[in-house]
């Protein structure tokens, strides 16, 4: 990787607002690689023009204040089934006759209930949050699915019986 180049993925991923630990989930959803130092020159310019084309919405280059959406790292949660998931969340929040509440008397938030449900259905720990979704696998995350499709067909079920 020349100079040049490690200039340019940085200058990129810098202009999609990419931390370093995000850049490197791309790289390695990319090329399989941990570093940017193990690149080949071939995976060097997929990495790159990745960040091109992330760099380009709607068909024109994004406007610096107007922040583009980041697609899905290749290889982890689409953006489609982190929606699904949410949503079947939200319906089993609907569904419960009581809701789920802190020892402090508090409510517990969806966040908080997905979270729970990541690290009981997959063993990942997850923090309620913007980036919940991060170290879910597109794999993890169609087993999520359809244990929350099944928490959710219970849920239904139970309040059919009231």
């Amino acid at each position: 990787m020349t100079v040049q180049q490690r200039k340019t993925i940085f200058g990129l991923s810098k202009g999609l607002n990419m931390n370093t630990e995000e850049l490197h989930l791309l790289v390695n959803g990319l090329t399989g690689k941990e570093s940017l130092t193990e690149l080949s020159d071939s995976q060097t310019e997929t990495v790159i023009r990745e960040l091109r084309s992330r760099t380009y919405y709607n068909g024109k280059r994004s406007d610096r204040k107007e922040k583009p959406r980041l697609q899905s790292v290749p290889g982890m949660m689409t953006a489609e089934q982190q929606s699904l998931a949410w949503r079947l969340m939200y319906r089993l929040q609907e569904l419960d006759e009581k809701p789920k509440m802190h020892e402090d008397g508090t409510s517990v938030t969806v966040g908080e209930r997905m979270a729970g449900a990541i690290e009981k259905v997959l063993g990942i720990t997850a923090i309620a949050g913007k980036d919940i979704f991060k170290w879910v696998s597109f794999e993890d995350g169609s087993k999520l699915i359809e244990y929350l499709k099944r928490y959710v067909r219970s849920a239904e079920k139970r309040a059919a019986k009231k």
